[in-house]
């Protein structure tokens, strides 16, 4: 139960992140760079208190911290793109694909049972996720929309590659060597296109990325990692979809958006698998 619950708490923080975007004003691409910068002293600074900070071995499995960092880039940057050319709810909905795509791929990259827990709790939070999404307009498919639902949809698969690529740097106890190279890595291919890009900084806006830094680079990612050691990448999928379940009441205490009764339907079926995946759990972590 505490390794699920870890997840559910990392996704409650990242369902935070629309308002802090809201607020930040500021390209994706800054908002990027800025947290991973704060997260690349405070996440070895946190370790290195814990006694935690081992970077041996590193060198040995170069290939998948680069992979499981590219996958980070892209679906961030993909995300943020699809949230800037197509409505919210496509948005959402493509990008929220991902568990489906690691049911299909766990098995084959990282050789992982499919259980039948998944196969019962995956279509409840799908038809959840759609219920949502219909409640706030539906899955526009016009021309001007088709970028950012091919965005949308190539977030979703980038972030299907980083569960499984942290689940398996996790059962290889590298979990913390991926939360400290990730914003290394993240910082230093962002730099060249923030240094370039014009904006502005103020002290509010300062505030608020050190604030995300700490938050959803740094706790929010060491609590993730730690629980993909025993939690299955295809059941921490299901699980992710509590973040857009709780962008619902945050949207309504933060932003006054009052969530319709089609949405809270939809989220308590969320609500229901993710209570089917807990349930299952003896036996089922590994």
């Amino acid at each position: 139960m505490k390794n699920y619950l870890k997840i559910i708490v990392a996704m409650l923080i990242w369902s935070t992140w629309g308002p802090m975007i809201r607020w930040l004003a500021l390209p994706p691409d800054v908002v990027l760079f800025s947290t991973s910068l704060v997260a690349s002293f405070t996440v070895p600074a946190f370790l290195a208190i814990r006694g935690e900070l081992h970077l041996g071995g590193v060198g040995r499995y170069w290939w998948l911290f680069g992979l499981l960092a590219l996958s980070s880039i892209t679906n961030n940057i993909s995300y943020f793109y699809a949230l800037g050319h197509t409505t919210v709810s496509n948005a959402v909905f493509t990008h929220y694909t991902a568990p489906i795509f690691v049911a299909l791929l766990a098995p084959i990259v990282i050789s992982e049972r499919l259980q039948k827990i998944t196969m019962l709790s995956l279509p409840i939070a799908v038809l959840g996720m759609v219920m949502i999404v219909m409640a706030g307009g539906g899955l526009v498919l016009q021309g001007e929309h088709t970028a950012g639902i091919v965005a949308g949809t190539i977030s979703g698969l980038a972030y299907a590659f980083i569960i499984i690529f942290s689940r398996k740097l996790s059962r290889m106890l590298m979990h913390h060597k991926a939360v400290v190279l990730l914003p290394w890595i993240t910082t230093v291919v962002m730099a060249p296109a923030v240094f370039l890009s014009d904006y502005h900084l103020d002290g509010r806006q300062m505030s608020l990325l050190l604030l995300t830094g700490v938050f959803h680079s740094t706790l929010a990612p060491l609590l993730y990692y730690d629980a993909l050691r025993k939690v299955m990448a295809q059941h921490a999928a299901i699980l992710g979809y509590m973040e857009p379940l709780a962008a619902i009441p945050l949207a309504y205490v933060l932003l006054s958006e009052t969530p319709s009764l089609f949405a809270l339907f939809g989220g308590a079926l969320i609500l229901f698998s993710g209570y089917l995946v807990v349930r299952s759990r003896p036996g089922q972590e590994s």
